[in-house]
């Protein structure tokens, strides 16, 4: 029988940490900033933001949501770790200096799904809820 690939671990923003290194994670938020450069996205949800490489994630259809601002996605890839301190993309606005983000730790999208209904609240409440249901 072959081998499934591991299924993504649902993560809010504020909950993504070293500790996660190495992991397949599903978040969602939306798109402060997209740097054409490095293909990096700031993800945010309230204070909370987290880089997203989605170079490996875009297809004829990303411009849509990609160059959207607060664009709404859900990305799922990998979060590593990076040695040297990644630059977070300056085309971010001036209000990124208010986010809690690290530049060490990237989520290397493998898919975006862009999700312009979802309901970030909604969300955020069902994933507190399955933690509390696993306490």
């Amino acid at each position: 029988m072959p081998q499934q690939p591991a299924s993504a671990t649902r993560i809010k923003l504020c909950d993504i940490n070293s500790d996660l290194i190495g992991r397949k994670l599903r978040v969602a938020g939306r798109v402060l900033s997209y740097d054409v450069n490095t293909g990096l996205i700031v993800l945010v949800d309230g204070k909370e933001a987290v880089l997203v490489d989605i170079s490996l994630a875009l297809d004829f259809h990303s411009k849509v949501w990609a160059t959207d601002r607060l664009s709404t996605i859900m990305a799922i890839g990998d979060l590593e770790s990076s040695d040297a301190p990644l630059e977070i993309p300056s085309t971010a606005s001036p209000h990124v200096l208010a986010l809690k983000i690290s530049n060490q730790l990237v989520l290397r999208a493998i898919l975006v799904i862009p999700s312009p209904n979802l309901d970030l609240g909604l969300w955020k409440a069902v994933l507190d809820e399955e933690e509390e249901s696993q306490s």
